[in-house]
């Protein structure tokens, strides 16, 4: 089993692999959450690494125990190997447990049971410490496809989603986002109006709210969603209303729409 190695482990520390960003830099603390598109649990060890299937896999099935999907993949590894499982190049930052939830206590927790229990309509791992600390780890299609690591009972909620540059949760919205992409015979280098071919950007200068240049980032963005297949399966997911920066109100949501609508076809 999984977790029969995990036998009275003392939990050393917390490897966030994409972040959650924030605000005031406080990457993947959320609330009173860890949010990450991926999370590796440090034990004395061993480490428990947990991957999003909407962000690293092209199948969205998870680690199952038993007849239960957990919705995102978990596997164990030598502690030393852990930091093999990314690339070096992928963003992440590293938790101390104490310093991010108190009732941890001060020094490293011990892990005395792990149980698999339904939450809110998902199944998440809880994990009782030896001062009674409860946590809970479970998968977050909706948002973005991240791992959530937070006390039970807590469970961090988004009304909206504003993106405000590519740096922003939901960054990958942003039409300034790099990812480039082919459409009319050239190169593009982003969905951005700066980087559009100097044609279309000469002709739009005095239409930035208008119907030309609605149609222009519809196709810029349909175009690099349909060549970038991990993109257009986090935006098949995306649940919630957007506002992001340069690109008409509606337009991300139509576009979802019409994805969907294609991969059901």
């Amino acid at each position: 089993m999984l977790f029969e190695a995990l036998l009275r482990p003392t939990l050393r520390r917390i490897d966030l692999i994409e972040p959650w960003p924030m605000p005031d830099h406080s990457s993947g603390k959320v609330g009173r959450s860890l949010l990450a598109g991926g999370m590796v649990l440090h034990f004395d060890s061993l480490a428990l690494v947990c991957t999003s299937p909407l962000r690293y896999r092209r199948g969205q099935n998870g680690a199952r125990i038993g007849d239960v999907d957990l919705g995102y993949r978990l596997t164990s590894v030598a502690r030393e190997d852990a930091d093999l499982c990314f690339p070096s190049c992928v963003a992440r930052t590293t938790i101390a447990p104490a310093d991010w939830f108190a009732g941890l206590g001060s020094v490293p927790p011990l892990l005395l049971l792990v149980i698999l229990e339904e939450c809110a309509g998902a199944w998440v791992l809880t994990w009782r410490f030896v001062n009674d600390a409860l946590l809970q780890l479970g998968y977050r299609p909706d948002l973005d496809g991240c791992i959530e690591l937070a006390p039970v009972g807590h469970r961090f909620t988004l009304g909206r989603i504003a993106v405000n540059s590519p740096a922003d949760a939901f960054g990958w919205l942003h039409p300034a986002s790099a990812y480039p992409f082919a459409l009319d015979g050239y190169c593009w280098r982003s969905a951005h109006p700066r980087d559009w071919p100097w044609p279309l950007r000469k002709a739009l200068q005095s239409q930035s709210a208008g119907v030309r240049y609605r149609e222009v980032m519809r196709r810029a963005l349909l175009a690099r969603f349909q060549q970038h297949d991990n993109l257009r399966r986090r935006l098949r997911m995306l649940c919630y209303a957007v506002n992001v920066a340069d690109v008409p109100a509606g337009l991300i949501e139509e576009l979802a729409w019409q994805l969907r609508q294609k991969s059901e076809a």
